[in-house]
């Protein structure tokens, strides 16, 4: 695309563009100290957002993804004009209306309807424009009997439900919007979906940053992945979604043990909740817990990848027939899987007084969908409990494929003509 051309209402163009802001790292000086002792603030640079480039056509909704701080919302903020880059170029043409964050461009002290035509006038409607849609951007926002108190009244949720109901109802030619979807009932969310999805019918062009994956494909035919201020990868929401959900599977903070050494059990640095998580005769205990992917240990994983949980058995005495258990249950106690070696057929030679065993369960490929699940062990002889670790370590499920659901069941669609029926 020629930088040179005109662009049309509803495009945007983005080259090389930069923003960096000052991290002061000295908060502690006094008014004094700067005017007596003139003591010079101590700051450093954090480029927040880096040479990125793309074009969005009139009419494409465009979802930008990341972790926190990959600059997302930075880079929302230049497109609305709030910021300037340091470097390269933002260029938008018409009209652009936008939802950044709760309660900006709200004045506290006015009114919610003294709001709805203040923003009105921001976004170059007059009067007379907003007086013809007032009614039905209240009753898109369900805050009829608080229209006239102050918005410093309002809830986080009535907040977000009227910035969204005026940014959607003035008709601009490009819509920026902040984790819209993150305040308010499943009920106002559909009715935030079905506004977009209308306004994307009506030729209107989207930016729409969201961690949630679902509201992406939702709403995205398109979307770009951002991590530490780049521009990783830009192309359809399928494919970006499984690249950010492996960048936050190899990204979680590894999976400790949390026990001690000592083949005791809990020490003197164990916390009292750990303690109550923890019971059995301690004739053995598990000294070592992880969940590991091939290489290393981690809790978070993508659906579909191997999966091991390793433990490390310490025997206080000598155990006979050792059995080792797990079982996995969703935040709500859901139990989602129980087995243990006995019932799966593995047998496990003798653990001699004094000796320690590694034992792991190996997982092929992970069949949940997504989700994050506590992980309960145990380990027995010859049917006595020994050690049980009560919902000891945490799993997160990064969904690989589209759905919704705690399972993948991902299949293939296909059509055939039913026997006996005739094509007209």
């Amino acid at each position: 695309m020629s930088a040179d051309r005109q662009l049309v209402p509803g495009e945007i163009r983005l080259r090389n563009v930069s923003r960096r802001f000052k991290v002061v790292h000295d908060k502690s000086s006094t008014l004094k100290e700067l005017l007596i002792r003139r003591k010079r603030t101590v700051y450093s640079e954090l480029w927040a957002v880096q040479d990125v480039s793309f074009d969005i056509a009139p009419g494409e909704a465009v979802g930008i993804v990341g972790r926190n701080g990959s600059g997302k919302s930075t880079l929302l903020k230049m497109l609305a004009g709030i910021i300037p880059p340091h470097d390269g170029t933002v260029e938008t043409a018409g009209t652009v209306a936008s939802m950044l964050e709760l309660g900006a461009g709200f004045h506290p002290d006015f009114t919610g309807r003294e709001n709805v035509f203040m923003n009105g006038a921001i976004h170059g409607i007059d009067e007379k424009g907003i007086a013809e849609r007032l009614d039905d951007i209240i009753a898109f926002a369900e805050i009829e009997d608080f229209i006239d108190m102050p918005v410093r009244t309002y809830s986080s949720g009535m907040q977000m439900r009227l910035a969204f109901a005026v940014a959607s109802h003035v008709d601009p030619d490009i819509l920026l919007l902040d984790e819209v979807l993150a305040v308010g009932d499943e009920a106002f969310q559909g009715k935030c979906l079905e506004r977009m999805y209308a306004y994307r019918r009506g030729g209107g062009t989207i930016v729409f940053v969201s961690h949630d994956p679902n509201a992406v494909e939702q709403i995205c035919d398109r979307a770009i992945l951002m991590a530490d201020g780049h521009l990783m990868s830009d192309d359809v929401p399928a494919k970006i979604l499984a690249q950010y959900h492996r960048r936050l599977a190899d990204g979680a903070p590894h999976a400790g043990d949390g026990l001690p050494d000592e083949a005791e059990g809990p020490g003197e640095g164990a916390s009292e909740d750990d303690a109550t998580r923890q019971w059995g005769n301690r004739r053995a205990v598990i000294t070592h817990a992880e969940l590991r992917s091939d290489l290393e240990p981690r809790e978070a994983f993508v659906s579909g990848d191997p999966v091991t949980l390793r433990l490390t058995v310490q025997a206080n005495e000598a155990l006979t027939n050792p059995i080792v258990g797990l079982q996995v249950h969703a935040l709500d106690r859901t139990l989602i899987y129980e087995t243990h070696s006995g019932l799966d057929g593995a047998t496990f030679p003798q653990i001699g007084a004094g000796d320690a065993t590694q034992i792991d369960f190996r997982i092929p490929a992970l069949p949940i969908h997504t989700g994050t699940f506590k992980v309960t062990v145990a380990v027995s002889d010859d049917g006595i409990l020994c050690h049980h670790l009560e919902q000891w370590l945490e799993l997160t499920v990064f969904s690989a494929a589209q759905g919704n659901g705690l399972v993948d069941l991902s299949g293939q669609w296909a059509v055939t003509p039913a026997r006996g029926s005739s094509t007209p």
